[in-house]
Parts: C-alpha cells; sequence; structure tokens
C-alpha cells in the first residue's frame, strides 16, 4: 500500500511538471540585431526571396548588387524578360519627414530617370533586407513589400 501511493505521489508529480512545460512560454528563434542602413551595410548582391509574401515563379529571379563606393548598383532580373536584363544605376539613400529611411535612384539607360518607386527600407540585418513602398496619398498604405536575401551572384550571371 505503501509503494502505491509513492508510485502516486510521484505520478501526481510528474502530471504537474508536464503541466506546467505546457504553460511555458515556447523559446523564440533569436533575431538578427537590426543593422543602421548605410552603403556600407547594403553592399553586396541581394536575391528577390518574395515580392507581396509569395515567392518568384519557377525560373524567375531578381539579383541587385549594391557597391558602396559610388554608390551604384546592377540588376539581374528575368522577371520581365524571357532573357536576363542588366540594368545598372545609382542609388541613393535619405530619412524622409516621416523618419523612415528611404531607397532610391536612377538608371544608366535613360537620361537620369528615377526609380518608378521610392522603398522604404523596413528592416535591414545582415542577411534580409526588407523594402516596402507606401501610396503617396495615405503613407499607411502598403502598395509592395520586398524581402531580400544576402547571397552570392550565380556564376552565370557574373561577367555579364
Amino acid at each position: 500500500m505503501k509503494s502505491m501511493k509513492n508510485w502516486l505521489k510521484m505520478f501526481a508529480a510528474m502530471a504537474i511538471a508536464v503541466a506546467a512545460m505546457g504553460c511555458m512560454p515556447t523559446p523564440e528563434e533569436p533575431t538578427e540585431p537590426q543593422l543602421e542602413v548605410t552603403p556600407n551595410n547594403i553592399a553586396g548582391v541581394w536575391m528577390l526571396s518574395t515580392w507581396q509574401g509569395a515567392e518568384l515563379a519557377e525560373g524567375s529571379f531578381v539579383y541587385i548588387d549594391f557597391v558602396r563606393q559610388g554608390r551604384t548598383y546592377t540588376i539581374y532580373q528575368n522577371v520581365d524578360s524571357s532573357v536576363v536584363r542588366k540594368i545598372t544605376g545609382e542609388y541613393n539613400i535619405y530619412t524622409n519627414k516621416s523618419g523612415q529611411v528611404v531607397l532610391r535612384g536612377t538608371y544608366d539607360y535613360t537620361d537620369s530617370e528615377e526609380w518608378t518607386n521610392r522603398y522604404v527600407v523596413e528592416s535591414l540585418t545582415a542577411t534580409k533586407m526588407k523594402l516596402v513602398v507606401f501610396d503617396a496619398a495615405d503613407s499607411t498604405k502598403k502598395l509592395e513589400e520586398s524581402l531580400y536575401v544576402r547571397t552570392e551572384l550565380p556564376e552565370e550571371l557574373v561577367g555579364l
């Protein structure tokens, strides 16, 4: 009888421990530290991972290579063409009136034509960069959201 009581006490203690563990918050994935948006911190190759929350169609890609010195960029993409397009230009980083850091640029293939959009850098870590386009009339309305991941330029694009 005594062993039965000990067994029940042990069982009750285990049940309480398991219940307590179920109530404990699950550890979240560690988040990467946010970086200041500077030409030095965005320099390098970035690949478009998701646009508007969805992955690109199979075989489609966008890579952008930001160069710190001279603040130039090269885009390699095939989303609007059956062949790879290489687009070059210059970029600039500034802080708007709302305190948001904005990335904008011009194209080399025109007479300094500006990008259609100005991209708010919503998040920048060592491995990810989130760019958002807001409605000009309603600065709280997101029109476009892009997530880029840091990567290397594929061999087949080097030297294009």
